[in-house]
């Protein structure tokens, strides 16, 4: 199972971990969160959101997952 783990706000929103069955795309292992309104935009990860794959940054993968990977989703607080 690709181990999703939450860090911030969205570790209340969604819980600390998820864990998805199988691998595949990050994009289809996101949708399966139930909460892709919070980490995609136009079928791609949200701006704003950090997402590290077993701790690399998710654009420097092959953005395929395996069934031992670890994502952590880091979302950027902004303050003004």
């Amino acid at each position: 199972m690709v181990r999703l783990v939450f860090k911030g706000p969205l570790s209340q929103e969604v819980g600390p971990t998820l864990d998805i069955e199988g691998g595949g795309n990050l994009t289809a292992i996101l949708k399966k969160t139930g909460k892709e309104h919070l980490l995609l935009k136009d079928g791609k990860p949200r701006p704003g959101v950090i997402i590290l794959v077993n701790g690399k940054d998710w654009r420097l993968t092959s953005n395929i997952l395996s069934p031992e990977d670890t994502v952590e989703i880091i979302p950027v607080n902004h303050g003004g």
